[in-house]
């Protein structure tokens, strides 16, 4: 199944001011302005998008939920920054490229709100489908569709899983780490990143291609170079999951920066059953997988009433 964000955004007079709600955290905040919403530790996520897209002096509605649990490694706040991104640029009227909006979703939360990771999630939700990021030397990067035959994707939804071990990871302080580390004398850090990179490449020409067992072999070559960027990536939660799952799997990896959240692992083709089976024993939640080719979406519905909004602010701080 797909797992999707979403975000809604409707314009306000301005006098009624900025009104902000996520229906995961049930919490909200009111302000005067854009202008005026300040970092103070309650829905920062969700006010940095609104001050850095919305005029300083409008009036707006923000309504937000998601199906993606927090701190589960699966890219969560990526696909919000983006679903924020797509709401208010449909508002404003400006169109761009799903990749720049990527960007701009990216750049909102590892510069204004000051987030360690990278843009892959951000590309990963805007675009869709399954893709190959390019990272330049001296900054940049390219973001490409691959061209995978159907067979291939329809084997890989069919035997593949997401896991969810119980154990969520922080990835704020995995990503300080690993930056720790990257700068260390004779880091290992640095080798590790050279094998995921070389692993990527050859996991996206073996998808091209058709080549299942190369995909494996660099599925779980993923796995073992994420454990070595860092102790902090691996735990024994994660070995024991890997661990009860050998017999039935052909590979898996972590999600996001490790240390607990989600799985991925590639089963064998009749162990469905036992695989599922021996997760959920372990305390773990299944989700089953397949692929989102679309990327963002955005539509237009009818505006929130004056009582479905005052029933909002009641909830605010």
């Amino acid at each position: 199944m797909a797992q999707y964000s979403y975000a809604s955004f409707q314009w306000r007079p301005k006098e009624r001011g900025v009104l902000i709600y996520s229906h995961d955290l049930k919490k909200g905040v009111r302000a005067a302005s854009a202008k005026s919403l300040e970092f103070d530790g309650h829905l920062d996520f969700l006010k940095a998008f609104v001050k850095r897209l919305v005029g300083p002096e409008r009036g707006c509605l923000v309504v937000t939920q998601s199906d993606i649990p927090e701190r589960t490694g699966l890219g969560g706040s990526g696909a919000m920054g983006v679903a924020l991104v797509g709401a208010i640029n449909r508002a404003l009227g400006v169109s761009m490229p799903k990749g720049d909006l990527a960007l701009l979703a990216n750049e909102i939360e590892r510069t204004d709100l000051g987030h360690s990771g990278g843009n892959q999630d951000s590309f990963g939700s805007a675009i869709g489908g399954v893709k190959l990021i390019t990272y330049h030397k001296g900054g940049g990067c390219v973001c490409r569709r691959l061209r995978v035959p159907q067979p291939v994707l329809a084997r890989l939804e069919r035997d593949s899983l997401l896991i969810y071990t119980g154990q969520p990871h922080l990835s704020g302080s995995i990503h300080a780490d690993i930056k720790k580390s990257y700068y260390q004398p004779n880091s290992p850090t640095i080798q590790a990143m050279d094998a995921l990179k070389a692993a990527a490449q050859r996991m996206a020409a073996a998808l091209r291609s058709g080549d299942l067992a190369g995909y494996i072999d660099c599925l779980n070559l993923s796995r073992v170079n994420h454990y070595s960027l860092h102790p902090s990536c691996d735990s024994d939660r994660l070995r024991q999951f890997f661990s009860a799952l050998g017999p039935f799997i052909h590979g898996g990896k972590t999600c996001g920066a490790g240390g607990g959240g989600f799985i991925f692992v590639h089963m064998k083709s009749d162990c469905r059953k036992q695989c599922v089976q021996t997760a959920e024993a372990l305390g773990g939640r299944v989700w089953h997988f397949n692929f989102d080719h679309k990327g963002l979406l955005t539509w237009e519905e009818p505006s929130s009433s004056e009582g479905e909004i005052e029933s909002l602010t009641q909830l605010m701080i």
